[in-house]
């Protein structure tokens, strides 16, 4: 059994308003119309408080944007963060939330689309993922890094999802 300090350490760092990231890695041809599963289910409620969209030397391409949604939200928008695959070329980099507060429309590293966070992702949903318009082609990848703050204690993103979904 651990002791005391290990413990209390432990508790603290899953204690309601700590944060932490998950990375997830997105293959270009991966992409569909149709949502697929970005995240496992939240084992408690998190809010989504950034996200940040980085491409490798091929970057994105076929869609009109790249979404990342929400499965089974009932409140607030499904499609919480999107930004268009123009913008997420060789090399991109692109985050929310704006240090202004909205989605901007130059070239400055933010969303330009939609950039809705924070939001809260409840006990029970997960994150998802697609293209609009049409499927995503190429060998292209990107990594979505998103942070959460945990709303309840022990609230998690299982770390086993921290794999591609190629």
């Amino acid at each position: 059994m651990p002791n005391l300090s290990s413990r209390v350490k432990r508790d603290v760092t899953r204690a309601a308003g700590s944060t932490f990231w998950r990375t997830y890695l997105v293959t270009s041809s991966n992409i569909t119309v149709a949502k697929k599963q970005l995240s496992s289910a939240a084992t408690g409620d998190l809010m989504v408080v950034a996200c940040v969209f980085q491409t490798d030397a091929t970057g994105l391409a076929g869609p009109t944007n790249f979404e990342i949604g929400v499965n089974g939200e009932t409140y607030g928008i499904d499609l919480p963060l999107v930004e268009a695959v123009s913008n997420l070329g060789a090399s991109a980099l692109r985050q929310a939330p704006h240090a202004a507060g909205n989605a901007d429309t130059t070239n400055d590293n933010f969303m330009t689309v939609t950039a809705s966070v924070p939001f809260l992702l409840q006990a029970g949903d997960n994150l998802t993922y697609s293209g609009s318009v049409a499927a995503g082609t190429g060998a292209g990848v990107c990594i979505v890094a998103i942070k959460f703050e945990r709303i309840r204690d022990n609230a998690d993103i299982p770390d086993k999802d921290q794999v591609s979904v190629a």
